[in-house]
Formats: structure tokens, sequence, C-alpha cells
């Protein structure tokens, strides 16, 4: 009988103590919008943010609505999804501590453009749309880091553009696999272990395929031993075969 293979991802249950005032401090030091500001400012900024925590499943805000805050993770993975004119789910990135979102909207005080949801249980960090934008005209920093934060969005969202109109399904699924093992990665001694649920639905959702595409690509990721996969994990075993993979097409082009 075939032994059933069991999870090796982390069971977050993730509770309000996760989100102490020392831990919303040390994130806020290291996010982008925050770092190199001093001390006292932290301490400042720190009081205007508020710890919520969610179980996995849990819309934090929807497409659509009012703009009400800025947020950052703190501890879990958030998924912001965005729905096609087709209706179909685009998963447009997974999120993992000390990302922020909704920083743009919060900016333009407009409406959510994607919908964000718990990957897994998770604890983030949130401050409203009035208080971030006095903290804008408080410190230059913030303002300046905010706007290097637009910038970088629009050349990732460029580079996404790019790539699902140039690249091969092969190769946007490799480049997706390391910049999630990059930024979610754990490393363990039979390689990377992407540590949050991914489906191969929200795989292909993230390079606009289907998920028949997808599983037959990763399946033979998996017999040429560049992948090990479970149910919603992955695991990159060969980083530097899949970099390859990426590069040849980006060469091709």
């Amino acid at each position: 009988m075939r032994r059933k293979r069991t999870t090796p991802l982390k069971d977050d249950q993730i509770n309000l103590g996760s989100c102490s005032t020392e831990l919303r401090a040390r994130i806020l030091s290291n996010a982008p919008y925050f770092r190199g500001l001093p001390q006292p400012a932290i301490d400042a900024v720190n009081g205007l943010f508020r710890s919520v925590s969610h179980p996995a499943g849990t819309a934090l805000y929807h497409e659509g609505e009012p703009v009400q805050a800025l947020f950052l993770v703190a501890h879990g993975t958030v998924k912001l999804l965005q729905h096609s004119v087709a209706g179909d789910k685009v998963v447009l990135d997974l999120l993992s501590q000390g990302d922020s979102f909704g920083g743009l909207s919060a900016l333009r005080q407009g409406r959510y453009p994607h919908s964000a949801i718990a990957q897994t249980g998770c604890c983030v960090l949130t401050i409203t749309t009035a208080d971030f934008r006095h903290l804008l005209s408080t410190y230059p920093e913030v303002a300046l880091s905010a706007l290097d934060g637009v910038v970088s969005d629009l050349e990732a969202a460029h580079d996404v553009i790019r790539a699902l109109s140039t690249l091969p399904v092969e190769a946007r699924i490799a480049q997706v696999l390391l910049d999630l093992a990059d930024r979610l990665g754990e490393v363990h001694e039979d390689g990377i272990l992407i540590q949050s649920p991914l489906s191969q639905r929200d795989l292909a959702a993230m390079v606009a395929s289907t998920a028949a595409t997808v599983s037959r690509v990763i399946s033979s990721l998996r017999r040429r031993g560049y992948v090990d996969t479970g149910r919603q994990w992955i695991r990159v075993r060969d980083r530097s075969a899949l970099a390859s993979l990426a590069d040849e097409a980006e060469h091709a082009r």
C-alpha cells in the first residue's frame, strides 16, 4: 500500500500574543517605509499601528472596497487576489513577514484594486490612511520611501507583464518558484521548502495559465529532480536548474 505523504509545512496557529509590542517595533524598524528612522520616531510610528490576528482563509479586505488602512505582515502569509474580466481569480502575490500592502491605495485614498486573504494563520499590523498620511507629512524620509515603493511596484508590474507576454509557461513557473523560494523559502538539506500552502491552481493563477498545464510542467520538473511536491506544498531541490530554465528563456527572446 502506498504510504500517504504528510505536509512538511508548519502549522501556523497565530494568536494576538504573536504580535507583541516588541515584534511590532522590530517589523517596523526593518520595513522599507520606516527603515533608518531614529528610535523615538519608531516608537511614535509603533503607537499608531494596531495588530490583528487572522485565521487562514480570512479576507482582510475585498477588491473594490474603500481604502481604510496600510498593512504590514508580522507573521504568516497573505495572498493578494484580483478578478479577471472573465471572473477568474488571479493570484497577484504571496506576502510574508515584513511585506507591506495597500500602500499605493492608501496614498491615493481610492478603492482596493485587489483582495487580501490570509493564506495561513497570520498577524498583520495596520495603520489608518489618515495616520499614514500624517506620517508622510511629519517624516520626509517616510514620504521618500513611499515614493520609492511606488516606483518599485511599477517596475515589478512591468516585469510581470513582460514575462507573461514573452516567456513560455515553464520559464514563468521557474521564475515564480525562484521568487517564492527566495522570499518564503526555508532551507533544508533536501532543498528549499516554500513555507506557505501553494496549490497548482494558485500557481496557475500566478503565471496566467491553466491548472492542467501547470500540473504537466510541475510533473516534468519533478521527474528531472528540480522540485518535490505534495498536497499544496513545493520544495525546490535544484535552484540552479530552475534559474537556468528562466535565464535560457530570457536570452532566447
